[in-house]
Parts: structure tokens; sequence; C-alpha cells
């Protein structure tokens, strides 16, 4: 037995899965999915393959030529689901599995046409990050187990299929009413990325190697705002080298996605939220291309190792927000990503060692410490070693490094060991173990710091003894000016302090989803009973964790409002994904 990820009951010594062929047909009326997928072995295996599945309804298992191949599936574990074991003949090279999923899937969100923009069609979607595509197929669901994939998705005629992989074919499907789309994905992925949508759903050209997906209601919208995502293509290549995914189209997802993006190769998925009119948040666009290059070619081997994914993609994103809009940009970006960061930390304890960079998750639920922390923290250590060795140098490296492990999934030890052999006593330098295996932040974190940024922060330190921004300048902040100094407000206010904020600059009624939610949080933490009846709607207008959990968390910590927690989750709890409501009921119990 030689089980190398604590969240897959995979062991890679059994055999390898190094392509499925799925043929799924997706049932609005039963939420299931149902079909066969085929798992095609790296080399001729026997005996025991043991293969990762979640509330899966199992019904055959054959080879190719039909010859039956026994199997049990073992009792639900809380986190890891159920093992399925095969019981493979001697040179077996592939294994065709029947199968349907349940209604209950935590990978997949079902809509009802009135959860979606057009409100006329019926809408689903995966979300397999980090550990739920073992709901949608089985599967040896470890980042390690990296694999093509073909599939064919039946889906009722008036919708269409999207996937994160190269489109192909599409005609009447087998059953009256319905059409096939086909798909290959010739490039290897590790299973959360494996992704796909089914709605009413049209696209526009940006560019070349971009495409914007979106329901008909929300595509001008997107499209605008999108627009410049060539640049950034173009940028990221600079910084990182040739792109090979062949195009990095996206999907704008209906408003209870749960996260700001997801980087799926071919097809990322991102929030609505994003869409503020401004082009003012499409810095989470950066995020998700930069992970084309560090966390979809280079991915982490397991959840513990999850920081090598996001450290270097924030690293990487704002490597690219400074070459388009320069250090002034970067460092307001730092700084709104260290409030963040310092949120989390306390949020954890400062000993928790789910603050080191090097997680140990084995027996937890990856969702429920899921936070910040391997983005944040993960970026200022990446940043730590470009500064110590000057950028020329750490560019050269990270190409290297890009090239060395392309299409593989590795730990942090074997980071590691490649950071000592190309930058030799670096590591010891700036004290890597500490970064990596400790909790909390080193005294050498690196700072990022402009006049625009001290100004803002200067501004707010200042609120305590009576100072305010003037109004007529204020009103000319950026958004970023506006996260930088909600950010650093005191989070419980006066109700006259909450009120000439409010009546000086609409901040109740403001479009980016960013200040409003700092805003909001706020005023709930204060106590401040004019913005209940917004936030209550805006609760059930976005389904981003990263909205939901600080103003869930503002109500429930306040006595006045958690009664008014539970009742707007009450309400609007059942439209959220299974992802996000989990992290509610969690907060929501505490």
């Amino acid at each position: 037995m030689s089980r190398r990820d604590p969240h897959s009951y995979a062991d890679l010594d059994q055999g390898r899965v190094t392509h499925v062929d799925l043929d799924l047909d997706v049932d609005f009326g039963s939420r299931t999915l149902s079909g066969t997928a085929t798992l095609r072995l790296a080399a001729p295996s026997s005996g025991p393959l043991d293969l990762d599945t979640r509330t899966l309804t199992i019904t055959n298992a054959a080879t190719p030529a039909g010859v039956a191949i026994p199997f049990e599936t073992a009792a639900n574990d809380a986190v890891m689901g159920a093992r399925l074991r095969l019981q493979l003949p001697a040179g077996t090279t592939a294994v065709v599995i029947s199968y349907a999923t349940s209604p209950e899937a935590s990978a997949l969100q079902w809509l009802e046409p009135a959860q979606t923009d057009g409100g006329q069609q019926p809408y689903l979607f995966s979300q397999c990050q980090a550990i739920h595509a073992r709901s949608v197929l089985p599967c040896q669901d470890s980042p390690l187990a990296r694999f093509t994939y073909q599939a064919k998705l039946t889906v009722p005629e008036a919708l269409t299929a999207v996937m994160a992989a190269a489109p192909g074919e599409k005609g009447p499907g087998a059953r009256a009413g319905t059409r096939a789309f086909t798909f290959a994905m010739p490039q290897s992925i590790p299973p959360y990325l494996f992704a796909f949508a089914v709605g009413d759903i049209v696209s526009r050209d940006l560019g070349p190697r971009s495409r914007v997906y979106a329901e008909p209601k929300t595509l001008d919208r997107a499209a605008w705002e999108f627009a410049e995502v060539d640049s950034m293509l173009l940028a990221a290549e600079d910084v990182f080298g040739p792109y090979l995914w062949d195009r990095f189209d996206f999907l704008v997802m209906p408003s209870s996605f749960p996260y700001g993006g997801m980087e799926n190769p071919r097809l990322t998925f991102l929030t609505p939220t994003l869409l503020a009119g401004d082009r003012s948040l499409v810095n989470v666009l950066a995020h998700e291309l930069a992970h084309s290059w560090t966390g979809n070619l280079v991915t982490n081997a397991t959840i513990d190792d999850f920081w090598l994914n996001e450290g270097f993609t924030v690293w990487a994103e704002r490597r690219i927000h400074e070459k388009l809009y320069g250090l002034e940009a970067q460092a307001l970006s730092a700084a709104i990503g260290r409030n963040g960061l310092n949120d989390a930390l306390a949020s954890f304890g400062s000993d928790s060692p789910f603050t080191c960079l090097k997680t140990d998750g084995e027996g937890k639920d990856p969702d429920e410490f899921y936070s910040l922390v391997p983005y944040e923290k993960g970026f200022l250590f990446v940043s730590l070693l470009e500064q110590t060795v000057g950028r020329e140098k750490f560019d050269d490296f990270i190409k290297k490094y890009i090239r060395h492990f392309s299409f593989t999934s590795i730990t942090t030890e074997q980071f590691e060991e490649f950071l000592d052999k190309e930058l030799p006593g670096v590591a010891a330098q700036v004290g890597a173990q500490e970064w990596i295996r400790r909790p909390g932040v080193p005294g050498n974190a690196p700072s990022f710091s402009s006049a625009r940024l001290e100004h803002l922060k200067g501004l707010a330190a200042g609120w305590a003894g009576g100072a305010r921004p003037q109004v007529a300048a204020a009103k000319q902040w950026t958004p970023e000016d506006w996260q930088i100094f909600l950010q650093a407000l005191p989070r419980q206010l006066s109700e006259a302090d909450c009120a000439w904020l409010d009546g000086n600059f609409q901040l109740t009624k403001h479009g980016n989803c960013e200040i409003l939610c700092n805003w909001l949080a706020i005023a709930a933490g204060s106590g401040y009973a004019a913005t209940r009846t917004r936030t209550r709607a805006f609760l059930g207008e976005v389904g981003r964790m990263k909205y939901l959990k600080p103003l869930y968390t503002a109500l429930h910590k306040n006595p006045e409002t958690r009664a008014l927690a539970q009742e707007t989750f009450a309400e609007h709890g059942g439209g959220y994904h299974p992802i996000a409501r989990g992290g509610i009921e969690r907060i929501l119990a505490g």
C-alpha cells in the first residue's frame, strides 16, 4: 500500500489512470449525471485498484471486451467519501464503469431558471476543487493523478454544454429532445480541474486565443469588462514563457459560483461579481490566467502543498498587474492582500498549523481550512526570494522551474530541492524553513509601499482622532483606494461615523462588490442598523465565499444580528453552492 495523498484512497502503485473517456447524460429532472467512465491505465495491471467516489451509484464494471470486473464500495467517510475497489483481471488496460451521480453531489450545482440571469432555462455547473471530482466520476482524485480525457455530454436540446476542453462536434442526442456535445482535453490535468457547465450559454471572441462565454443577458457586460484579456496574456507570456493550453477562454458564471475564479484550463470560470462596470476587478482574471503556468502546468502534489499553486500565482498575478498598470498598482494590490492575510491569521490564531505554508490536513476536510494563507503568505515568500536574488535572476529561475516541472504535480520538498540546486544558499539566507513549516509570518516579510498607499493608510489611522477625508477628494478615489481605506478603518465605528461615511459616499448603494462587502462588514460589526436590509439582500445576490463568510461572521458575532444571520441563511442558503453552504453552516454553528 502506497497512498501518497492523505485525501485520496488512490494507491498509484496499483495502476495509474492516464486517460478517461466519458459518456454522460445530463438529467435536470432527477438532477443526476448517468453513463459510463472508461478509465485507461498507463500499463497492464492486475489485482486491486482503489478509486475515490462520493455519493456515486456504481452499477457495473467491466473490461472494454465485456469481461466483468468484481468491485466493492466501502463505507462512506465524511471527508474522503467511499473507496471503490476493483479487482482487475491480469493484463487489464482499461475499465468501463457504469454509474450515476447523486442529486447531492458536492461538486455539482443545479439551478432552477429563476436562479439564472435569463430566468428561462435551468443551469448546471461543476466545481471540483479541492476533492469533489470524486462526486462526478470515479477517479484517482489526487493532483498526483493527472489524466487526459474525451467526453460526450447529452443535454436538453434547448441548452448548450461547455467544458474545460477543446470543443468537438455537436448534434442530435440519442434520445428525443436532446443534443450531444463532444470535447477533448489533450493536455493532462489533475482531477480538480475537470469542469463543465450546461445552460443557456452564448459566446463572443475577444482575441485570437480568447473567448468569453456567458448567459445572453450578461454577455455584453462581460465582453466589455474583460476586453483587455489579450494584453494580459501577452504580458504573462513575457514573464513566464509560452502559453501551452492553446486557448484562454472563460465563462462568467451564475451568481451562486462560490469562488472569484477557477482556473480550469481552456475554460476558466469567473464570478459575475467581477462585472463592476469599471474594469477595477480584472485582477482576478489575471490571477486565473497566471495559474496557466503556476498551478496548471506545475501543480501541488497534495492539498498540503497548496501554497505552491497559490503563492506563486498571486506573485505572478501582481507581476502581470505591475507590467500593465505600474508599481503603485502592485503596491495597492499587495496591501489589500496583506490585510486579508492578517484577517486569516487572526481567524486561525497565530500558532495554528494552518498558518504554515506546508500543512498537514490528514483527516480534515480541505474546505474547512481553506484560507488566504497559502495565497498571501505564499506571495510574500516568493516575493522575498525575488528581492533576495534580484528580478532578472529570479525570472530566469521561474522559467526554468516551469519548464522543468511542466505537466507534473510536485511536493514542497521537490520545490525546495530544486531551489537549492538552482539558487544555492538562498533558502537558508531567507529562512525558508521558518516560512514554510512554522506558523505566522516571519519578521523578514517584504513590504510594499507607495505614496498613495501611505496617504490612504494615514487617513484611516487618524479616524479615531477625528480626522476625515475631504469629501470632494474621496469621491474621486479609485476602487482600490476605497478598499485600502475601508480595510484600514477600525472594525467598529459609532453610528454617527457610519452615517457620515454612508451619507457622503453612498457606500450602501455601491456597485463594486469589494467596496460594498467591506463596508457592509464594518456596518454589521458596528451594529449600524441602516444597512441591514441591504446586507440581507446582498447575501441573496452573491454566492462567492469571499463575501458570504465575512458578512455572516459579522452578523453572527453581534447578538443583535445573530437571528438575522440565521433568517438570511434560511432564506438564501438553498441557492448557495454546496461548498459555500457548508462553510456558512460551520460559521453559524460556532
